[in-house]
């Protein structure tokens, strides 16, 4: 078995070398996404001196990819942007909190740190300082779409039943993971799930404006299967994320009397199912009993008192990055309000705003929602722009994954693993890389202004270089 491993090695060594040097980092970066999703711990593990698995060797390639195709010259750096100093302000805010908390023992804050924060980080430095092309961003939706009817045949098979076909198979021990008995995919989780779920379902038919009629009505007849997957996570906040995302997707895309009539049946529907299945919605039969459904919901209002009082008590700094479970313990006592603070006793945080207020405090927060005001902002302007066509499609897209990403930290604490926001941050790099291009006012030093490629046009600032 050793001499098996060591030719493995080897081999690995090999190609893994001549990809460093050759590879397309793009690719990298969405084998990766695959890798932490799909492959990770629970698919296969292995100790070297160090736990190692895909999801870790993938992220050291792709980081060894990247700094040795800009030693060669094939990658260059961008200059930085107002986003980006919001980004490193956030992360120093983090990174100065935890200095002053143990990081011994049971800590979990430099797993949190790293997980939730870090390594999203990186992809999203990796993904910013791309060059993109019309090409790329077709491959970038395909495969989207390609992983998307992988997740929604897996959370189709879920919703009824069917765990003998799933793959990876540990999707169907009720042992591992969350949420079992919903649709929660290899992620083992329904909303980390429904993150990845929506956003394909958005590529779906933004990649409709991108291909032949033949293949349009293929990608039409997809989007029931997605629908489906989306209904069996049995999760409000994946429900508005992915409906919200896609009234937003099919604002933009959509033009004329076809945009009023879509968007007005859709918002009726919506509406009047809201308005007539209310009590079904809140009281939701999914894995436990209704009544804990309807707890869950009450929770919420439990997790938001405790936060406030939280806060008022240490408003600037917060009580410390990761904190707040064992923090909370001190306010569950509280008798002058109508709610039972005991509930959330053995509960992580429920909502990642209120999450970061409580830990971080002012200093936190604001860059935190800085963060997501600039990726709008940005991301909005890209959506806009008459050409080319293809920058807009990211464009859209993000503002489709921030929509989904909000719905999601409205009710959960997403930051814990590196899942939801690795896929965040990765479109967040790919659409600020995108609007830098064809931006001439953000590239102010020459020498890294790229040369333009044969598939974009050459900028006010391009020309005045050359």
């Amino acid at each position: 078995m050793t001499i098996i491993y060591a030719i493995l090695a080897i081999a690995g060594l090999l190609w893994g070398t001549i990809w460093m040097i050759r590879g397309s980092l793009l690719h990298g970066c969405m084998a990766l996404l695959v890798a932490t999703s799909t492959f990770g711990v629970l698919f296969f593990e292995f100790k070297a001196g160090i736990h190692l698995s895909l999801d870790r060797l993938a992220l050291i390639g792709l980081v060894g990819a990247f700094v040795v195709q800009w030693k060669l010259g094939r990658v260059q750096l961008r200059s930085w942007m107002t986003i980006d100093y919001v980004i490193a302000a956030l992360m120093a805010v983090i990174f100065i909190n935890s200095c002053f908390l143990p990081w011994g023992g049971e800590s979990l804050v430099i797993q949190h740190f790293l997980n939730g924060y870090l390594i999203p980080l990186t992809l999203y430095v990796i993904a910013r300082n791309l060059d993109y092309t019309e090409r790329s961003v077709r491959h970038i939706l395909i495969f989207l779409v390609v992983f998307g009817i992988y997740l929604a045949t897996t959370g189709v098979l879920e919703g009824l039943g069917q765990y003998s076909f799933l793959f990876p198979r540990y999707i169907a021990d009720p042992k591992i993971g969350l949420h079992f008995g919903r649709a929660r995919g290899p992620m083992v989780q329904s909303v980390s799930y429904g993150v990845y779920l929506s956003t394909c379902l958005l590529a779906v038919w933004i990649l409709r404006d991108h291909v032949s009629a033949k293949w349009r009505t293929a990608l039409y007849m997809l989007l029931p299967l997605f629908l489906a997957a989306v209904f069996f996570t049995k999760t409000r906040t994946v429900w508005l994320g992915a409906g919200g995302s896609l009234l937003i997707v099919l604002w933009l895309t959509l033009q004329g009397r076809a945009r009023a009539i879509v968007i007005g049946g859709l918002f009726a529907a919506a509406l009047l199912g809201g308005l007539t299945k209310m009590d079904g919605i809140i009281g939701l039969k999914r894995e436990g009993t209704v009544q804990d459904t309807r707890n869950s919901v009450s929770m919420r209002a439990s997790f938001a008192y405790v936060s406030w009082q939280m806060f008022l008590d240490s408003p600037i700094v917060g009580h410390g990055f990761t904190q707040f479970k064992e923090a909370k313990l001190d306010y569950l006592g509280d008798r002058k309000v109508d709610l039972i603070l005991e509930s959330i006793r053995d509960y992580d945080h429920h909502n990642t705003f209120l999450s970061i207020l409580v830990d971080l405090g002012i200093v936190g927060f604001i860059p935190f929602l800085a963060m997501y005001y600039y990726w709008t902002r940005d991301a909005w302007r890209l959506a806009h722009r008459e050409e080319p066509p293809w920058a807009k499609s990211l464009g859209v897209l993000f503002l489709g994954v921030i929509v989904i990403s909000w719905m999601q930290m409205f009710g959960h604490e997403i930051t814990y693993t590196p899942i939801d926001h690795l896929l965040i941050f990765c479109v967040a790099g790919m659409a600020m890389g995108i609007k830098q291009q064809f931006d001439p006012v953000v590239a102010v030093d020459p020498r890294l202004a790229r040369a333009p490629s044969r598939q974009q046009p050459t900028t006010t600032l391009e020309r005045r270089t050359t």
